[in-house]
């Protein structure tokens, strides 16, 4: 992989994670408003539950499976000939449109049923109330059916800025949701405003698709090469659930059975370290995925394999030490995220021990959808699939075992462990597969990140026993006071240890920021 390469990936990569880091923000202030104004507990937990079956539908048949599939084979054909390219995205947008369009009404009439299943503690109002979102929630996958296939084309052709707006805008749509339309509707106005978030996700990726060349033309050429071959990679993915959706199904369906408050202390936890994998896992393998699929489709198998060691390895610079301040200053993180109005202390105390527990695993996710990707991008859907059904089963085995024991933790021990063997795994099988892959070079990395990481956590716990000492705990602008100082001390020294410890990835990171900040 040559030097500009690696610069369009890092350049793309870090559009990738700011747009991230944005949306994330916009996500946490929604988190913030509805846990301020329902606290943990009956109301947001049935808000949670109704998502469930409406979010794993798309993200099995859709954001999991159909963008992984159709990005190599556009890509393909878009270097080829661009009109044909054209053809077989109409022809997806078609099928998919009315194929979930049917799914979702079959979905609607067995709404009550699905929930006795997906929500076994749920009785009385609380159930009737989880039908009646379920049903308005399930107009979202369709919609985001559509903004899906427009936004793959977007990803493949590079045009990561207004993919990254997307769900920004959706978010804007909750959030008016909850402080325009709750205080008139009451508990529908939360699900109309995420109907409205998914039409304006829907057109800024319609029109920026159309912008970028592409003609809107309903078609059902079934038999293009390029329609069968993308039906020949989603058909197995089908079965490959990532493993974030089924740990979000199996928390509905056993902390709805644990004590109120369960679920949605899994979510605000999960949504919390979900901004660190967005930022640098997704952004890194989205980023990489088209460069991935073209080293592939051109036979460079050379730059295939050095573009997902480097990848791999600037993951984990910016994830693993994350995942130590996770742990470190979680209690700080969820007061001043989410401790306003009705959050209280009990909730605080288990939404931060969950989040210390998911810290663990958040290396591990964010490396796996790049492993699933590197796999996609050589037209292999089927390793990906049978790792993530190991994954699903140990998931659920370890979710329902430990939750007898340990409560609502239980659910993200089970999570965890699944997370970093669904990891491991794909690494394993991955590294027999691609001979150009350098494994003495991420594990090199790896250890002098661990090490730097290590003085991190040092620097940083001494110093949040200081500053908490001097600051108390008494306001939220003391307790972000005293996370945030002893979590830039501990960044500063993660920051001179590596490149005391010569990581590349350390350098290039502070070359960026000097450029961005002097320009």
């Amino acid at each position: 992989m040559n030097v500009n390469q690696k610069s369009t990936i890092l350049k793309s990569a870090a559009i990738l994670a700011f747009f991230t880091l944005l949306s994330r923000l916009v996500g946490l202030y929604r988190d913030h408003l509805l846990a301020g104004k329902f606290n943990i507990g009956e109301t947001l937990d049935t808000y949670y539950v109704a998502f469930r079956i409406p979010d794993l539908v798309f993200n099995l048949l859709i954001l999991g499976t159909l963008s992984v599939a159709f990005i190599p084979v556009f890509t393909d054909y878009f270097i080829k000939d661009k009109k044909e390219a054209n053809s077989i995205t109409n022809t997806i947008l078609s099928v998919t449109f009315f194929g979930m369009s049917a799914l979702c009404l079959i979905l609607y009439i067995f709404v009550p049923e699905i929930t006795r299943l997906t929500a076994p503690g749920f009785s009385g109002k609380q159930f009737e109330e989880t039908v009646m979102l379920t049903k308005i929630f399930l107009l979202s996958p369709i919609i985001f059916t559509l903004s899906s296939v427009f936004g793959s084309v977007l990803n493949a052709l590079r045009r990561f800025v207004l993919v990254s707006l997307a769900p920004i805008i959706y978010n804007f749509g909750i959030i008016f949701g909850v402080v325009y339309l709750y205080p008139r509707f009451g508990i529908k106005g939360l699900a109309y405003g995420v109907i409205l978030g998914a039409l304006l996700h829907l057109c800024i990726q319609m029109f920026g698709a159309l912008a970028s060349g592409f003609k809107l033309k309903p078609n059902f050429d079934f038999k293009h090469p390029g329609v069968r071959k993308i039906a020949r990679l989603f058909l197995p993915r089908i079965l490959g659930v990532d493993n974030s959706q089924i740990s979000l199904l199996v928390a509905s369906i056993i902390g709805t059975t644990l004590m109120s408050g369960t679920v949605s202390g899994f979510n605000l936890a999960n949504n919390i370290q979900a901004v660190a994998v967005g930022m640098f896992g997704i952004s890194f393998a989205t980023a990489a995925f088209p460069d991935l699929s073209e080293h592939f489709s051109r036979e460079n198998y050379q730059s295939f394999g050095e573009t997902l060691s480097k990848t791999v390895v600037n993951i984990l610079f910016f994830l693993i030490p994350i995942s130590v301040l996770l742990i470190l200053l979680r209690a700080q993180i969820v007061r001043v995220v989410f401790g306003s109005g009705n959050f209280d202390w009990q909730a605080t105390k288990l939404t931060a021990n969950m989040l210390g527990i998911f810290a663990v695993s958040v290396f591990a996710q964010g490396l796996a959808p790049l492993f699933s990707r590197a796999f996609y991008a050589r037209h292999n859907t089927v390793t990906p699939v049978l790792v993530g059904l190991l994954s699903l089963g140990l998931n659920a085995l370890f979710s329902v075992y430990l939750s007898r024991t340990l409560g609502p933790y239980g659910i993200i021990w089970g999570f965890t462990i699944s997370s970093l063997f669904n990891a491991f795994l794909l690494y394993l099988l991955l590294s027999t597969k691609v001979e150009t892959l350098d494994s003495f070079y991420i594990f090199k990395s790896a250890a002098k990140i661990i090490l730097a990481s290590a003085m991190l956590a040092s620097v940083t716990y001494i110093s949040l026993q200081v500053f908490a000492s001097h600051f108390g705990n008494n306001t939220v602008i003391t307790i972000f006071s005293q996370g945030f100082l002893a979590g830039i001390a501990g960044l500063a020294i993660y920051f001179a240890a590596a490149v005391a410890l010569d990581i590349k990835e350390a350098k290039s990171a502070l070359a960026v920021v000097r450029r961005r900040f002097l320009r």
